[in-house]
């Protein structure tokens, strides 16, 4: 499929899965495609789409992306946060150690979610969520990862009231109302998280006159001036930026780390590959450092294949056009949708032989030489961080993550599982397993582990 046309009740709209078609409309005409629809849930779950992820085309747009790139994406800050994701890295092996012990089976959905949101919220909030060093109690925890996922599964919702205008005076199915009910939960937990560091800058404020320690994501926000010559930005904009920075390398990482875990698993051979680079390029002697992230292509490789198999989301975030334009000689009138099949694309039998084999070998450099690039590259065949204007802007922080977590895990132990592993999916913004995976580990022979 090129690319279909097709009527969602009132509203136009085109889908592709074709990486040339994907190219046209993420690179040639990005201006053209760079806006986004006003969903229902974009407006209720973001801020009235004041976040950077779904705000429409604007000034607003513009400037907040300009303060993620500008103060909280930075590369020195990012780096300044590698001792913190270094911890995160120990607290998972010596979690996943604690249970291989005693022979229990591994939940890693539950510790792969845990590592990727103590990451998130150490940088954005200052505070870790989950292990020995959470400031706060599991029952808070479990409910900021809750509502989390469901925040994720209503975003991804086709709601009927974006198309049938009608249907939102019936929403039989009770979506408008859940999205209602989550947009006041959610907004709660950002109100509480702004008015302690609110607090904690008072005080450090009456405490000392020297006030150098280093800044969490909110710090900076708190700080920055707001538009028009205003004193600082405003509460609502702050709130919208902490949800995306939490939405979008919570859930995603996590979500993409199960699937690699689970094809390798299934895939001895693969695991054993995956073990034997990192002990050619780490050894034995020592953990894995974020340093050799680069070194380690056959890794990068099955993290491709992941997104390949397993995109983060079934389709990208849609996409509107700004005006009309043509694409492949087809008049395409302003306000049309573009829905990116990513879970097509990875399965589009024109540029992927074997499609439902998991196979990392496929994404090796054909001269065996360079850094395997993990985004989407000039053929556009894996979109797993989208590209052009609406590129995600923490996709270098989303990789690290990614490859962070399964070094340590293959570095320092073997995996195995006591039953057969399927592969079915939830629909959503993001596409998890539909069970959680479980999996037995055994410490390898490292004196760096236990």
């Amino acid at each position: 499929m090129e690319m279909a046309k097709i009527r969602l009740g009132n509203v136009d709209a085109i889908t592709t899965n074709d990486p040339d078609t994907i190219r046209e409309i993420l690179f040639r005409q990005d201006d053209v495609f760079s806006s986004r629809p006003k969903t229902l849930a974009a407006v209720h779950l973001a801020y009235g789409c004041g976040d950077v992820a779904l705000a429409p085309m604007g000034p607003h747009w513009k400037r907040m992306r300009r303060i993620c790139m500008e103060h909280l994406l930075t590369t020195k800050r990012l780096e300044s946060f590698t001792a913190q994701r270094a911890e995160e890295s120990c607290y998972l092996i010596a979690d996943v150690y604690k249970r291989a012990e005693c022979g229990k089976l591994v939940n890693l959905r539950e510790v792969l979610g845990a590592f990727s949101m103590n990451n998130v919220t150490r940088m954005l909030l200052g505070k870790q969520f989950f292990g020995p060093g959470s400031v706060v109690g599991p029952k808070e925890a479990q409910e900021f990862m809750h509502i989390t996922h469901k925040l994720f599964r209503l975003l991804g919702v086709i709601y009927l009231g974006d198309y049938l205008p009608f249907w939102r005076w019936v929403d039989p199915y009770g979506c408008e109302k859940e999205m209602k009910d989550v947009e006041k939960r959610v907004d709660k937990f950002h109100t509480k998280i702004m008015d302690e560091h609110r607090r904690a800058k008072r005080e450090r404020e009456d405490n000392t006159k020297n006030n150098n320690g280093e800044m969490d994501f909110v710090d900076v926000l708190l700080s920055l001036p707001g538009e028009n010559g205003k004193e600082h930005m405003d509460d609502v904009e702050i709130k919208a930026l902490i949800q995306d920075m939490i939405a979008a390398a919570t859930d995603t990482s996590a979500v993409t780390n199960e699937w690699a875990m689970a094809e390798v698993i299934k895939q001895p051979r693969v695991m054993r590959k995956i073990q034997e680079e990192l002990d050619s390029i780490v050894g034995s002697k020592r953990m894995v450092d974020e340093s050799d992230l680069v070194h380690l292509n056959y890794l990068r490789c099955v993290v491709r294949e992941t997104f390949r198999m397993h995109p983060v989301g079934p389709f990208l975030i849609p996409h509107e056009f700004v005006r009309p334009t043509t694409v492949n000689g087809y008049y395409i009138p302003a306000k049309t949708r573009v829905f990116i099949n990513t879970h097509g694309l990875g399965r589009n039998t024109k540029i992927w032989d074997d499609t439902d084999e998991f196979r990392p070998e496929r994404h090796w450099p054909v001269d065996g030489s360079g850094r395997v690039e993990i985004s989407h590259g000039a053929d556009y065949k894996i979109l797993p961080f989208s590209a052009g204007k609406r590129k995600c802007p923490g996709a270098p922080l989303g990789v690290t993550m990614v490859l962070m977590a399964l070094a340590r895990l293959f570095h320092c132990f073997d995996w195995t599982s006591p039953e057969n592993i399927d592969t079915l999916e939830v629909y959503g913004m993001t596409m998890p397993k539909a069970k959680p995976l479980w999996a037995l580990a055994k410490p390898r022979s490292h004196s760096t582990v236990g």
